[in-house]
């Protein structure tokens, strides 16, 4: 039986090295004996699918496979193994459709998540392949036929390599124009990463129109491969973003959530003019990021209890927890909150949480009564009371602004 396991192991490794695709083995109580996986999904889940995948499967012919969508809309391929008894390898997870903004938000609410896992919850969803109604069975077919029986050790028969005859190198001359398109590509790129260190969404909008001259200039560093070379320039430029946001004031983590996102993005784009358009969100993120996230000018001792208050956002917080979490007294941190940002800490929490309560009321997908659990009040009441003084309106009263303004675009 370990043979056979071993051998399933090896078919497993296969089918994720050459699709990506994550493959677990499990035996019939639910226990993994092997895994491929590139995203964890533990932290997600309500609820593993394991158990119920195996049930279902579980009085299967060896010809057939299963296709399972869980309550977060991820979805697997599973397949009945005859050894070990009643397990299953299960391939996922992966999307059938990709997931909108407002999508995910729905996901949120309908699986009790909160406000602080959005960029993680926006990060993974956008890193999963997928696949389209052939290619799901695709994989079925394709599971069915190689865990049916056990498989046959291969062997390479042979190596051939062939080098190519060396040429001359052709010299580049640099002329004046070349000069001042090199010149220009650079004086833009200091331009747009001071815009984004400092929020500037106008100037950002404004040389995001030259932003594709610049790739272009680069798309032949690789002859042959514009695609690829306009990657290349792609994930360089996230990471001189990046930076620039983090010269903004943004927390490390804010900054890692949203690089991880662009690079995978990146990666994933089939043409030049869809790495346009991804270059162009990309600088807008980062700035709104610094926007809402920074804290610039700040003592050490209030940036790290802001840094605090937005990592933790949807959950309960109070000034003593917060002085505890970053070892201070909390009557200090009041009054150096007070003083620097020029409100209590009380309100400044409100204000951040009714600032992303905006965005989910902008959805029209969830109740106010779930935007406010969400982004962590504790009653309708309160969340109501807080929004209309901070905003002059009431949450109804400005999702119905909202709604009218999105039907006259």
């Amino acid at each position: 039986m370990l043979l056979i396991i071993v051998d399933y192991r090896s078919i497993a490794g296969i089918i994720h090295s050459l699709t990506k695709l994550g493959v677990s083995i499990y035996d019939s109580s639910g226990k993994p004996v092997g895994q491929f996986q590139d995203n964890p999904v533990a932290s997600f889940e309500r609820v593993s699918p394991v158990a119920e995948i195996l049930r279902e499967v579980k009085n299967f012919q060896q010809t057939d496979y299963l296709s399972y969508v869980d309550p977060a809309r991820l979805s697997y391929v599973a397949v009945r193994l005859s050894t070990p008894a009643d397990g299953a390898v299960v391939v996922g997870p992966f999307l059938t459709n990709s997931q909108t903004t407002d999508e995910i938000s729905t996901i949120m609410i309908q699986n009790s998540f909160k406000i602080s896992d959005r960029n993680q919850l926006e990060q993974f969803y956008q890193s999963l392949p997928i696949l389209s109604p052939d290619q799901l069975t695709d994989v079925g077919v394709l599971l069915v036929n190689l865990f049916i029986k056990s498989p046959v050790n291969a062997q390479q028969g042979a190596q051939i390599t062939r080098s190519i005859q060396p040429r001359e190198k052709s010299v580049v001359v640099v002329n004046s124009e070349h000069r001042n398109q090199i010149e220009q590509n650079y004086s833009n790129e200091d331009k747009i990463t001071h815009a984004i260190a400092t929020g500037n969404e106008v100037a950002v909008n404004e040389l995001n129109q030259t932003m594709g001259r610049l790739f272009d200039s680069f798309s032949n560093r690789i002859p042959n491969k514009p695609l690829r070379s306009s990657k290349n320039i792609c994930f360089v430029f996230n990471t001189i973003c990046r930076i620039a946001a983090h010269k903004g004031g943004v927390h490390p983590v804010y900054l890692d959530d949203m690089s991880e996102k662009y690079a995978l993005l990146i990666e994933r784009q089939i043409s030049i003019a869809g790495l346009h358009k991804l270059v162009n969100s990309m600088t807008e993120d980062y700035c709104q990021l610094v926007q809402s996230t920074s804290t610039p000018g700040f003592s050490p001792i209030v940036r790290r209890a802001a840094d605090y208050v937005l990592l933790n956002l949807g959950d309960p917080l109070s000034l003593s927890e917060t002085a505890q979490e970053i070892g201070v007294n909390a009557s200090f941190l009041s009054r150096r909150f007070k003083n620097e940002i020029g409100i209590t800490f009380t309100d400044y929490v409100n204000l951040k949480r009714v600032q992303q309560a905006k965005y989910f009321l902008s959805s029209q997908t969830s109740t106010i009564t779930d935007v406010a659990l969400m982004t962590g009040f504790s009653t309708i009441n309160y969340f109501t009371k807080v929004f209309k003084k901070v905003t002059g309106e009431t949450p109804k009263e400005f999702r119905m602004k909202t709604a009218v303004s999105h039907a006259s675009k």
